[in-house]
């Protein structure tokens, strides 16, 4: 399947553009209201009913579908276009109709040639690329929603205050992070601790911890690519999760744990007063061909976290966690530790001090 060049400048973003109407009952719509379902987008604009036809017929006729993925389906029609809304809404029962502002297709690039696609997840972020609208491309919209990782609903006594982010990283980048990984010259991973004085020194101890890595530095071709998913996925995520506007990430590396010894035993990140303005830890996981390796707090439950490619955990510093053991395999992630201004200032502070 191709993406014609006129659907392509879709804003695929992490978040979806400020989209709001009013629907063909009067009631209103937002994508903040949406929030807490996913949702596909049929941008028809003004376009003539011909165009539009089969792209609302596969939508209509998968609408049972996207309905257990836990999708609503919604038409963005232009203000002018009532003839067409009316039409929606005949051939297409399920999908809703809603009346848009033209700054609404102009946040979105929507250039009025073709009808698009586009699916957001329950959070309001673009799942993959938007495409022009076909019975090709709803079926590709279906499965993507379909693969999302969903839980059936439980009740959980005492859960961790973790935070999960999909998609932070593309499957080929992740792939290719691996390659550099094994191509460059990792070492056996430290930790931060203390001397006899007090003083901040860098230790091996593996029997505490098991694992090799690989520092992306200032001239690594990489690190501006982890980084740019960084900022646009993470960031905003902590920001609406734990109200902290994050500014700064520490070293940003690149880890394998083995299955001949592939652990980090129980730890807080920020414990050595060398590393006490960290606040979030980050882990993005790489790949998913082995055993083991779940990410456990086990000050809260015995609850294990493993997402899947490109997919990320946050969690506070002060919290208690262990890397399990790998009994199969190796386990490739991405780590770094994120803080905001304040915090960097008082790791500035402590170095003026220190020198």
């Amino acid at each position: 399947m191709t993406h014609a060049p006129e659907t392509a400048p879709l804003a695929a973003g992490p978040y979806a553009p400020s989209t709001h109407g009013v629907a063909l009952d009067q009631s209103f719509f937002s994508l903040d209201a949406q929030a807490g379902r996913s949702v596909v987008l049929l941008f028809a604009g003004n376009l003539p009913l011909a165009d539009v036809d089969e792209a609302l017929a596969a939508l209509q006729a998968s609408a049972h579908a996207f309905r257990a993925c836990g999708a609503d389906l919604v038409a963005l029609v232009e203000l002018e276009a009532a003839a067409t809304a009316q039409y929606l809404a005949a051939t297409a029962p399920d999908v809703r109709i809603v009346f848009s502002h033209a700054d609404v297709f102009a946040g979105w690039r929507f250039n009025h040639r073709r009808p698009a696609l586009v699916s957001l997840d329950r959070a309001g972020r673009v799942v993959g690329d938007p495409l022009i609208g076909s019975p090709a491309a709803v079926a590709t919209h279906l499965a993507a929603l379909a693969a999302r990782v969903r839980e059936a609903a439980f009740d959980d006594g005492a859960p961790a205050p973790v935070l999960i982010v999909p998609d932070v990283l593309s499957a080929p980048l992740c792939r290719e992070l691996i390659q550099h990984f094994e191509a460059g010259q990792p070492v056996f991973g430290g930790m931060a601790g203390r001397d006899a004085e007090g003083g901040a020194v860098h230790k091996i101890d593996a029997g505490k911890k098991h694992r090799y890595d690989l520092v992306l530095g200032a001239g690594d071709p990489y690190l501006n690519r982890v980084l740019a998913g960084v900022v646009s996925r993470v960031v905003p995520e902590i920001a609406k999760a734990f109200h902290v506007d994050i500014a700064h990430t520490d070293r940003l590396l690149l880890a394998r744990y083995d299955d001949s010894g592939g652990y980090f035993k129980r730890h807080r990140d920020n414990a050595a007063p060398s590393v006490a303005f960290r606040q979030f830890a980050l882990t993005l996981n790489l790949n998913e061909d082995f055993e083991g390796g779940h990410l456990l707090f086990p000050e809260y439950n015995d609850r294990r976290y493993r997402p899947p490619t490109g997919s990320g955990v946050v969690f506070s510093c002060s919290l208690l966690h262990e890397a399990a053991p790998i009994t199969r395999g190796r386990r490739y992630c991405a780590l770094t530790f994120l803080h905001d201004a304040a915090a960097q200032a008082r790791w500035m502070g402590m170095n003026r001090k220190a020198s």
